[in-house]
């Protein structure tokens, strides 16, 4: 793998912490100013989810955070040193979906959300990092195709891990 490509793998850890301060900081703040508003506009989902988060403290989310950033960052250096790189794929793609998932849901809901700033700023590297994997035939399009869907179902389980892990924190 090329210099330039390792860079870019080596760049996940660090766009992924700058993606989620925005949330650390400001989602509690956010949940608590736009609660009514949701529970106007999306009760079936706000009356679901909203329990859920508010079991979640500032530290029980950071916590989660840091769990989700040690994964990542021990995926990304196995991959180095071991020379593959489809479970790193997996990683990145889940997280390019979750970046694309929190744009559509500031849109859906016709507001800012934390971590929308950072998704458009981060998506850019997505985006160019992708390009430059399938220009370079690090991976063919079905082998993105597979490992995305990996991705995102390993995402789903360690989410829930995370958030468990979290709010354990705040009992």
């Amino acid at each position: 793998m090329n210099q330039s490509i390792t860079i870019l793998i080596w760049l996940l850890p660090i766009v992924f912490m700058i993606h989620d301060f925005e949330e650390i900081i400001f989602f509690k703040s956010w949940i608590n100013k736009n609660r009514n508003y949701l529970y106007e506009n999306f009760p079936k989902i706000t009356n679901k989810l909203l329990p859920r988060y508010d079991k979640l403290s500032t530290a029980g989310f950071a916590l989660a955070v840091a769990e989700e950033f040690v994964l990542l960052s021990l995926i990304t250096v196995f991959s180095i040193i071991f020379n593959n790189y489809f479970l790193w794929l997996a990683v990145f793609m889940g997280f390019s979906i979750h970046l694309i998932m929190h744009i559509a849901l500031g849109i859906i809901i016709k507001r800012y959300i934390p971590s929308i700033a950072t998704s458009f700023i981060v998506l850019v590297y997505c985006i160019y990092t992708l390009y430059i994997l399938l220009s370079n035939n690090i991976f063919s399009i079905p082998e993105i195709v597979l490992w995305t869907i990996i991705g995102l179902v390993l995402m789903g389980v360690n989410l829930l891990f995370a958030h468990k892990l979290g709010e354990s924190l705040g009992k």
